[in-house]
């Protein structure tokens, strides 16, 4: 997850248009100046049906799912690529500028509270980045939370994992906050660069991601913006990710279908 985007030339000459357009027509026995009349035979060898062509396969779709038992409801893309439960009073509206960094066709929602706050946003078709990160640029990390989700994943490195919901903070100044899906562990030794919220999925889907945000870095007191999520402390962080609001935005993310 993570909070990422003739030339034309016109050539007209009367007697050659004459002769095109009689051809074209089907008329046989014209002479153009010298030029004996072809005949409307097609040799022995030739062949005139058009090559075959199979049509492209269809994209996946996730299956028609049932509305839950209670009063959410259930969101399904244009495409049915991905499909989630949300709940009454909660928007999920497509993206019209996401920005640089996806893939073309590739879906982009954003989740809005009863107040109109942001809560989530789904991407597809990420642009794959890789970064460099030297140990001592590295920051710890914490896991507060890590829920097993059933989710696509393609992914085959030796940092995989299967896919789950994770909340995590990286430590800076203060302990900055993000949660999302993932199927890659943070980094070694308990510190990282970056804390990516991205699932490899399937080709027709790419990478994906449904969080805050599609990847979580340590900021500097400069950097920190008024949609920042940072804390004290790992404890206040803790009582805010037990709070009813972030209950149902993990059961929400925790309701994710993927095409496959």
């Amino acid at each position: 997850m993570s909070r990422s985007r003739s030339p034309v030339s016109i050539a007209a000459a009367g007697v050659l248009a004459v002769g095109v357009a009689l051809a074209a027509s089907g008329c046989t026995g014209v002479e153009i100046g010298d030029r004996p009349a072809q005949s409307a035979t097609p040799s022995s060898g030739a062949s005139s049906a058009a090559p075959a062509t199979t049509p492209p396969a269809p994209k996946p779709t996730v299956a028609d799912r049932p509305a839950p038992d209670d009063d959410w409801q259930v969101f399904t893309d244009p495409q049915a690529l991905v499909s989630f439960e949300l709940p009454p009073d909660w928007t999920a509206e497509p993206i019209e500028d996401p920005g640089e960094g996806f893939e073309p066709e590739s879906v982009h929602i954003a989740v809005e509270n009863a107040d109109g706050g942001p809560v989530a946003e789904l991407h597809t078709g990420i642009t794959p980045t890789d970064e460099d990160c030297a140990p001592d640029d590295a920051s710890p990390y914490t896991v507060i939370l890590s829920q097993p989700v059933d989710l696509p994943s393609t992914a085959a490195s030796d940092q995989s994992i299967e896919p789950r919901l994770v909340v995590r903070l990286i430590e800076g100044y203060r302990f900055f906050s993000s949660y999302g899906v993932t199927d890659l562990l943070g980094g070694a030794g308990g510190a990282a660069c970056t804390l990516t919220n991205t699932v490899q999925g399937p080709e027709h889907v790419g990478l994906y991601s449904f969080g805050d945000a599609i990847a979580l870095t340590a900021l500097a007191p400069e950097q920190v913006g008024s949609g920042t999520a940072s804390f004290d402390t790992i404890a206040d962080a803790e009582k805010f990710f037990d709070a009813e609001q972030f209950t149902k935005i993990r059961r929400m993310i925790a309701s994710l279908q993927v095409a496959e």
